[in-house]
């Protein structure tokens, strides 16, 4: 163990972080397979609720309790599964921003998360930078939510698709084929948060291919398929999903808008042109991965935690070549130049 003035690190000690959120089956797995591999490594590793810290700010100095014990010794790495759709920025966030001021080197890091909590914040990182992006509108208040679809409505083209931006797992998606059709709807739309209408892919309607990136290299593509019709491919609402040969174009697509987001896992999701080509749809921080799995024959919590681990083993070389008595608080990202391509 090293200390710093006011912090002390265990090097050998990895936290996986999470809420009380509905994300349970890639959770558990998560959380019992770092189990399972630390303990055979010789790593000490503990699960952490979110529900369960308390932060704080005393005499000047960072501190952190859980279940009420103050923690003495802080892990160099700490591997987080909140899903963005149930993450709060003054609650989860001002935990993992705690934890990085402190110098624990977070899996994914809050600003990444953050990136990836609204849709559109998503494509506003993204725009700009050459990546194929549908067309995208969206609002900045919903107080009179008809006047507004109303304004937004002359930008549009039919039949658009309308989006939560804080959607998961295909709800609260549609496809409004016309403008009375939007407006006709919009008393049925939650306001919660604001809602993107957004270029319909023909081409791609009820078909996506969802990509997993962990430690900038891709594990594996699935083509997800809608069993119905809908324009919905997601597996959690009822699609198919098989192995997708992924290639070399759709490659260097996935893995450079994860390094753009600067996000060490992800679930990318594509929308496939007749000619081969893509669109970027969406950006998961924290991507579900049991069809996946399933589709592949693969396992994706053993890939996050090895991850984690050569993570960790890199911090420990970093401490041993620096004379720096903090953790190394440098994302994975640091190390490959320039984020965006």
């Amino acid at each position: 163990m090293t200390t710093g003035s006011t912090t002390v690190f265990d090097s050998n000690l990895i936290w996986f972080m999470s809420n009380g959120s509905t994300d349970s089956h890639s959770k558990v797995e998560i959380q019992q397979t770092m189990s399972k591999i630390c303990k055979e490594r010789g790593v000490k590793f503990r699960w952490v609720h979110f529900e369960d810290v308390v932060i704080s700010i005393e005499y000047g100095s960072l501190g952190l309790r859980i279940k009420g014990k103050k923690i003495k010794y802080f892990p160099l790495v700490a591997m987080v599964r909140v899903p963005a759709a149930h993450l709060k920025a003054d609650s989860e966030i001002t935990v993992l921003r705690h934890l990085e001021l402190i110098g624990c080197r977070l899996i994914n890091p809050s600003s990444a998360i953050l990136k990836c909590v609204n849709k559109v914040w998503t494509f506003q990182e993204l725009a700009g930078n050459g990546f194929p992006l549908p067309n995208t509108f969206s609002y900045g208040g919903h107080s009179n939510l008809l006047t507004t679809l109303k304004t937004v409505d002359t930008n549009l083209v039919y039949p658009v698709v309308v989006k939560n931006c804080r959607g998961y797992q295909g709800q609260s998606v549609f496809l409004a084929r016309d403008r009375m059709q939007l407006i006709d709807t919009s008393h049925l739309l939650k306001h919660e948060s604001p809602y993107l209408f957004q270029q319909y892919i023909r081409e791609s309607h009820g078909r996506d291919v969802r990509v997993i990136v962990i430690g900038e290299k891709i594990v594996g593509a699935m083509l997800r398929q809608s069993s119905d019709g809908r324009m919905q491919s997601n597996c959690a609402a009822g699609g198919r999903g098989e192995l997708y040969q992924l290639p070399p174009e759709g490659e260097k697509l996935a893995l450079d808008v994860a390094r753009c987001l600067r996000l060490d896992i992800c679930g990318i999701d594509l929308l496939v042109n007749n000619d081969g080509s893509f669109w970027i749809c969406e950006v998961n921080c924290n991507p579900g991965f049991k069809h996946f799995n399933t589709a592949l024959q693969m396992n994706v919590a053993e890939s996050i935690t090895e991850l984690a681990l050569q993570e960790l083993e890199r911090l420990r070389e970093v401490r041993k070549l620096s004379t720096v008595t903090v953790a190394d608080t440098s994302d994975y990202y640091s190390d490959h130049g320039d984020s965006c391509p």
